[in-house]
């Protein structure tokens, strides 16, 4: 990989790990201390958007803590933040969480989030539009409206068939899949076999695993995606073939299909073993690897992994190693080993505190809060004490 695409592809994976001051008014703490994650993810929104310096940035920040929000299902109050969510992002942010309440069988609500990402989208002109109706018509299929959905898929594709041709047979298959058509889904991610450039490949292999997740499928139907999605990421070039080997991984450990598990993770490990014993890349590839092999059964590997990420992470950019430390304490918190995770949540925050410039310290901890929240992770006095220290000393230099 060139030096300059490698250095977008880390600091894309080091974002997605994990991309006003003041404490929490009393009224909302109150509410979130008693909601495991809401209350680390309220810190986490008041991070992004203390971000004055670059709008851009903090409304980045503020779609990823929102996500989180969904994630968690906390509905309420991710829908509440992204009120506050300034530019096209906002339209992004309304049709996900479309998607997400969707997926929960909440129509009703999917589809007042779904018209005001149309309203959004209808004031948005250039790429930003396309992005935003690309996200509109993820939430449509997994409504299961798939007509509607092939219409905006396929003219994006037939716009940008680089960008969305890949994206649009996923979608498609997702608004299949919710429609119960389970051989169509199958069918419209097939006729991308043999178009192996990294979108595609990467969409292909990320349809079949939106299949294998849907519960009400037929057992052997999900096991059907696992297995095309296995086969579907040995086609994908570069470092995201090991993420998307360690996706795979995860579902066929859902599927309880642990020998499938352990040789997807195998050959993510042989991946890794080709990549420099020092690099920065290994360093944010690791905590995820570490979290799968832990649920496959083997928690030695996984520290041994675990430690190795540490070790790469205090030779990682300053601005790259709080949010390191953070996924790495997140992996240990999955695998049950507390200590260790209380130790590097606290290692990323002190890491993060010694930014110097205030607009990369607030993605920092808000990357970080994000983490926590994703673990449902209660905070106490202590962490509290310092997220606000940290809140109000946002200031010049940005």
């Amino acid at each position: 990989m060139k030096p300059a695409a490698r250095a977008a592809w880390l600091g894309g994976l080091v974002a997605s790990l994990l991309a006003a001051g003041g404490a929490l008014p009393g009224a909302i703490a109150a509410e979130a201390t008693g909601r495991p994650g809401v209350e680390a993810l309220e810190y986490g929104f008041r991070f992004a958007a203390a971000i004055k310096s670059d709008p851009k940035d903090r409304a980045k920040a503020q779609e990823l803590v929102i996500a989180e929000y969904a994630r968690i299902g906390a509905f309420e109050e991710g829908i509440r933040h992204a009120e506050a969510v300034e530019g096209w992002r906002q339209g992004v942010v309304y049709a996900d969480l479309g998607a997400a309440l969707a997926g929960k069988k909440r129509a009703d609500e999917a589809r007042a989030q779904v018209a005001k990402a149309e309203k959004v989208r209808s004031a948005t002109i250039g790429w930003e539009g396309e992005r935003i109706a690309a996200h509109i018509a993820q939430a449509l299929a997994v409504l299961g409206d798939v007509d509607r959905a092939r219409d905006v898929a396929t003219a994006l594709a037939a716009g940008d068939p680089g960008q969305y041709a890949g994206r649009a047979a996923a979608t498609l298959a997702a608004g299949q899949a919710a429609g119960g058509n389970f051989a169509q889904a199958m069918q419209e991610l097939a006729a991308l076999e043999g178009n192996n450039d990294l979108d595609s490949s990467w969409w292909r292999s990320a349809g079949y695993l939106t299949l294998a997740r849907r519960e009400e499928l037929l057992p052997e139907q999900r096991l059907r995606g696992v297995d095309a999605a296995r086969k579907s990421a040995d086609s994908i070039g570069g470092l995201r073939r090991i993420e998307a080997l360690g996706s795979v991984a995860e579902e066929y450990l859902r599927l309880k299909r642990r020998s499938r598990a352990r040789e997807a993770l195998e050959a993510a490990d042989a991946l890794l073993s080709e990549m420099a014993p020092g690099s920065p890349e290994r360093a944010a590839l690791l905590p995820d690897l570490a979290r799968t092999w832990g649920r496959a059964g083997d928690g030695r590997r996984a520290r041994r992994l675990l430690t190795e990420a540490e070790a790469l992470a205090d030779g990682a950019l300053v601005i790259d190693r709080p949010v390191i430390y953070a996924a790495i304490a997140s992996s240990y918190q999955a695998i049950d080993a507390e200590p260790e995770a209380r130790r590097l949540f606290d290692r990323s925050l002190t890491t993060a505190a010694a930014l110097q410039n205030a607009r990369p310290r607030a993605l920092a901890v808000a990357a970080i809060c994000r983490q926590m929240g994703r673990n449902r992770m209660p905070l106490d006095d202590s962490t509290r004490g310092r997220l606000d220290a940290l809140l109000a000393g946002l200031d010049d230099p940005w």
